[in-house]
């Protein structure tokens, strides 16, 4: 239950953060997978960090502020500008016009903060103002910051860190390798250069001469109709929620999975999809599960150690709906682990890129699709910037994307009992929330009952 606390938070004017020394003044090349329709969008991320007696009295607005000039002369394409180039591709302009950065002061503790919504986990409660969604530009991809920055003061002298990204000049990675680098900064404002240096890389993206489609790519739309434009108040009309799968939970869900192998994402997925597809979509509808796999270690040619560019191409798995809400589990998760199988080797990214040059940059299939993200590996609430681990560290909200609502992403997550698991970041309808939650606890109340009988 959702506890209501009066707060407010005095903000800042936002002043605009460059690399403390000279970069160079160029133009560079964006991947067909970095500039894609699907991609032009901004994502979200949040970090709570609670107050430390080593550090009383420290700044966290100004060291952060002061850290974030120093690694981007690291990475100084992102306070570069997205500018648009010939047959609607786009490029960074390296103009050194700097990310968007903001401090603020709230009213409010982190104690009282955990107390709002059952414990700090998105979404979060009255924090709009937190969450740089109201600084000029949110909205816009080029010709505007790539990266914005709010540090919000806590009275208990605890912080929020909160930003987006451009999409286009990163993916969840490649956010999470530079906040790090940010975060050694910060530990150390004499550091010779992250430990990680970045790499641009892009280049090895190129399509081939010529481009040859080698798979299929339903997850990419074919039609003749252009892409839908959202507005920011179509987000609004969508309600946040979370769901939490505990370790428990999980193993139950696997075990209804015949033996795939490496199945937690397959068993999560399996069950937000067919619970999304009994909420919200029709029987006869045929309805599409498009999930981003990382290339950066699996594919050659092989990207640099450094590279922080977006990656993840997004097979889709297809079925109709009346079969995924009567057949159980396992079906649908044989859906995905077939996909899977099929996009394992080298070929399968190249072919991406290849279906990008000719067809134009299509958006994603939006009909009755549903993108379930899978961010259990990058440990955002592990990055240390002096005070210790954060509280909560991810993405801020989930219904990011060109569509409202399409997009859910996973993380690893304890609850405030202590309880690991992962967490489903989630966006809907507010009047199909609750069947939603329902659907969900009906998988894993049946899952629960099928490992006793099974037991017996």
């Amino acid at each position: 239950m959702t506890r209501v606390f009066n707060f407010h938070v005095h903000v800042s004017q936002p002043e605009l953060v460059r690399p403390e020394t000279s970069t160079p003044r160029e133009f560079k090349y964006l991947s067909n997978i970095d500039d894609q329709i699907g991609l032009r969008n901004h994502i979200p991320f949040v970090h709570f960090y609670p107050s430390s007696k080593d550090l009383c009295g420290r700044d966290p607005a100004a060291l952060i502020k002061q850290a974030l000039a120093k690694v981007l002369v690291y990475y100084y394409p992102v306070a570069g500008r997205l500018r648009s180039s010939e047959k609607g591709k786009l490029v960074v302009d390296c103009c050194d016009e700097g990310v968007l950065f903001r401090e603020a002061k709230a009213d409010i503790t982190m104690s009282e903060l955990r107390r709002i919504n059952g414990g700090l986990k998105p979404p979060f409660p009255m924090l709009d103002q937190v969450l740089v969604d109201d600084i000029w530009g949110s909205y816009l991809i080029t010709d505007a910051p790539l990266l914005r920055i709010q540090v919000t003061r806590l009275a208990c002298g605890g912080f929020i860190l909160a930003y987006t990204f451009n999409h286009c000049i990163c993916d969840a990675y490649g956010a999470y390798q530079f906040i790090t680098a940010l975060s050694e900064f910060c530990l150390n404002l004499n550091l010779i250069g992250p430990s990680n240096l970045p790499c641009w890389g892009r280049e090895i993206l190129k399509p081939r001469t010529p481009p040859i489609i080698s798979h299929p790519h339903p997850e990419y739309d074919i039609s003749n109709h252009p892409t839908l434009a959202y507005t920011e108040t179509d987000f609004k009309l969508l309600d946040q929620t979370s769901i939490f799968f505990s370790n428990a939970d999980i193993s139950l869900l696997k075990n209804q999975l015949n033996g795939h192998r490496n199945p937690t994402f397959d068993a999560v997925a399996s069950c937000l999809w067919r619970a999304r597809t009994r909420t919200l979509t029709k029987p006869n509808a045929i309805t599409r599960l498009l999930f981003p796999i990382d290339t950066r270690f699996r594919c050659k040619p092989s990207l640099p150690r450094g590279y922080y560019g977006s990656a993840v191409v997004f097979p889709c798995a297809i079925a109709k709906a009346n079969e995924l809400m009567g057949k159980p589990l396992h079906y649908t998760a044989s859906l995905i682990s077939e996909v899977k199988k099929g996009v394992m080797g080298d070929e399968y990214r190249a072919s991406v890129l290849d279906f990008i040059e000719m067809n134009g940059r299509r958006g994603f299939c939006m009909e009755e699709a549903f993108v379930v993200s899978d961010m259990c590996r990058l440990t955002f609430a592990n990055i240390d910037f002096g005070w210790g681990p954060g509280v909560y560290g991810g993405p801020a909200r989930a219904g990011t994307g060109l569509k409202p609502g399409m997009v859910t992403s996973i993380i690893g997550h304890k609850n405030e009992e202590g309880v690991e698991g992962v967490l489903a970041l989630v966006s809907l309808p507010l009047e199909s929330e609750d069947r939603f939650h329902m659907e969900v606890r009906k998988q894993i109340q049946s899952a629960t009952s099928l490992n006793l009988i099974s037991a017996l």
